[in-house]
């Protein structure tokens, strides 16, 4: 039940049958679907497991989240790793110029001797039509692409829309804003204007699934525990599955779910979730994303947001303060409803005990 990475099988997966079904449907009839949801909802685990039994080339970009820029080489890297091992597949991808096939190893040429992305997307399309199969291109943490330097991801994506029968992209993303300001899909000076995106919103657990997923977990493990430790359980982490796991592991590994052992996984799992936004802090270059989160620990309107900076740092723009806030929630660390949130409960603990980067 507890896994210290994503699953890989449908069996695997806990209370996501219906996204399940839903992804499974749109991989099948679809060209473009997009899988979304705030950091370690789960995303991962449901695309793998969804596309475990198809031919899937699975691209993952979750390690260029703190690079200022990606670069096209950087792409071809990834997918290289991704490319299905079969000789078939692999004699058409070596008769484009720029790549090299050594038995079931890739080689792709670097800069201006790089082939064609579309080259590589038409070898892969007739190599899925000749099997009679579609193959799944998953792109993980897509939005990453937004960096992308020397040309843009979505005119390829345009092109494979239109043009090739057997692949459907499956792209996720745990920066929605960000995603959109990629695909651009309701703008008419998009290339993806007018295309159909299948949208799939991964929500976090509801609290009785939340409890019940623990309660199975340490049943399967032999974790004693009480039932007043698993609502305080649930209070702090949510119905992130990814933070709900952390906890069930270290569980295990104590073999009963104490206080003490609650708190303490508390503030490792915080300090993880404020190491990577003191990361995105550090890329920004400016002080004051970490003012805003403080500022919106327990919720805040734009009003209250803008006096709390001001205190801190002194008078602010009102069109400089809404884009740092558009910046928050595009990356996915801020809410936005009647008032700003933080997206993570943990988030949520390191700022309101006034963490620092």
């Amino acid at each position: 039940m507890f896994r210290e990475g994503p699953v890989d099988r449908p069996e695997e997966l806990f209370d996501r049958e219906e996204e399940l079904r839903d992804l499974r449907d749109a991989l099948n009839s679809r060209r473009i679907v997009l899988l979304l949801g705030v950091r370690r909802v789960g995303k991962t685990s449901l695309a793998r497991a969804a596309t475990y039994d198809m031919a899937r080339a699975y691209i993952d970009l979750r390690e260029f989240e703190w690079r200022q820029y990606v670069t096209w080489d950087d792409f071809y890297a990834a997918l290289r790793a991704a490319l299905p091992r079969s000789k078939k597949a692999l004699d058409l991808l070596s008769r484009i110029s720029g790549i090299s096939v050594a038995g079931l190893e890739v080689e792709f040429a670097r800069g201006r001797r790089r082939p064609p992305l579309p080259e590589v997307l038409k070898a892969l399309d007739r190599w899925a039509g000749a099997e009679s199969r579609r193959l799944i291109v998953v792109v993980d943490e897509a939005q990453e692409l937004y960096k992308l330097k020397g040309g843009s991801f979505t005119p390829v994506l345009a092109w494979a829309y239109d043009n090739l029968d057997n692949i459907c992209f499956l792209l996720t993303g745990s920066k929605v804003g960000l995603m959109y300001r990629l695909l651009r899909p309701d703008d008419p000076e998009s290339p993806l204007y007018g295309r159909y995106i299948h949208v799939i919103t991964l929500s976090l657990l509801p609290r009785e699934k939340a409890l019940e997923f623990l309660a199975r977990g340490f049943a399967e493990s032999g974790v004693a525990y009480s039932p007043q430790l698993l609502e305080a359980a649930v209070d702090r982490l949510d119905g992130i599955i990814g933070w709900l796991s952390y906890l069930g592991l270290e569980a295990t590994r104590a073999g009963k779910l104490t206080e003490e052992l609650l708190r303490e996984v508390v503030e490792r799992a915080a300090r993880l979730a404020w190491g990577e936004f003191c990361n995105f802090v550090k890329l920004r270059g400016t002080a004051r994303y970490l003012h805003i989160v403080h500022a919106v620990a327990e919720g805040a309107t734009w009003s209250e947001v803008k006096r709390y900076l001001e205190i801190k740092e002194g008078p602010i723009n009102d069109a400089e303060l809404s884009r740092l806030l558009r910046s928050l929630v595009e990356e996915g660390w801020v809410e936005k409803g009647e008032v700003y949130r933080l997206t993570d409960p943990l988030m949520r603990y390191a700022a309101k005990n006034g963490w620092r980067c």
